[in-house]
């Protein structure tokens, strides 16, 4: 009899969490036999619990909020994207290492491509400069567009943003939230909490072109305030963020089984 696989996603707060759901779902559809639990873990309590964790004899750990950055750095090992963007959503151990990558970036260029939105050569609005924006920023980077431009209710913070990639600089531009685009973007991400805290986003009235694909990180059931603010305003290609956290959660499953779960089915079942 082959062994269960110990898995946990950990974070705080936690019960909200649909990787157990979707975790299981892969295991399912590939035959192997997993736990996949969700454990609140406070940041004070980070280092004891993931060593605990590891010495129970868990495979691997995802990390969400507020614990991503606690992750990365607390790691033996980092990969060049986790190194990259300061934080780490994916953990294991190998040997008495222990290693950490952070697959958000990955997740949401393979949800584009899934959705046939190509990022080359074109117009990025980022709305956001937090956590959430700064883990996709490598992956968005690696895909060449002709532009990213940073708006954020803080301009300080976004231009902290940008300078982290300072290599990329002439490809990311910060802008002030309120102030007229004056082109017409492509792509627009979302990255704030706005949708998930039901909160009104101010943006520029000139962000709202209809050709362009507009997407939140963020997910819902129902549609997002975001994708509403979008669609309400003329707005014809739109996408909340449930495809990248299926995707990204395929990227962990695949570290830790070496087997990659197929997503597509995922996608219309997660919420059933």
């Amino acid at each position: 009899m082959e062994e269960v696989i110990k898995l946990a996603v950990i974070g705080s707060p936690i019960s909200h969490s649909l990787s157990p759901k979707i975790h299981k779902m892969f295991a399912e559809s590939l035959g192997i036999d997993i736990s996949y639990e969700a454990l609140h873990v406070e940041p004070v309590d980070f280092e004891e619990s993931v060593r605990s964790l590891f010495q129970k004899g868990y495979t691997g750990l995802n990390v969400t909020l507020p614990l991503k950055q606690l992750a990365s750095e607390f790691a033996d090992n980092q990969s060049e994207e986790s190194r990259l963007c300061g934080s780490a959503n994916t953990l294991w151990k190998q040997g008495s290492a222990i290693y950490a990558d952070s697959t958000d970036g990955r997740g949401l260029i393979n949800d584009f491509q899934k959705q046939n939105v190509e990022l080359k050569d074109k117009d990025v609005i980022l709305l956001g400069s937090g956590g959430s924006a700064r883990a996709i920023l490598p992956s968005l980077l690696k895909k060449n567009p002709k532009r990213i431009s940073i708006l954020n209710r803080s301009e300080d913070k976004a231009l902290a943003l940008a300078d982290k990639f300072s290599q990329s600089q002439q490809r990311i531009q910060v802008r002030s939230i309120s102030e007229k685009l004056n082109f017409k973007p492509d792509i627009v991400i979302n990255s704030t909490s706005a949708s998930t805290l039901k909160q009104d986003i101010l943006l520029p009235d000139d962000i709202f072109y209809e050709e362009a694909f507009f997407y939140d990180l963020s997910y819902s059931k129902d549609r997002t305030s975001f994708i509403e603010m979008a669609i309400s305003s003329g707005v014809r290609q739109c996408s909340d963020g449930i495809g990248m956290l299926i995707e990204q959660a395929a990227l962990s499953f695949e570290i830790w089984t070496s087997m990659k779960p197929k997503t597509d089915s995922i996608k219309q079942s997660i919420f059933s």
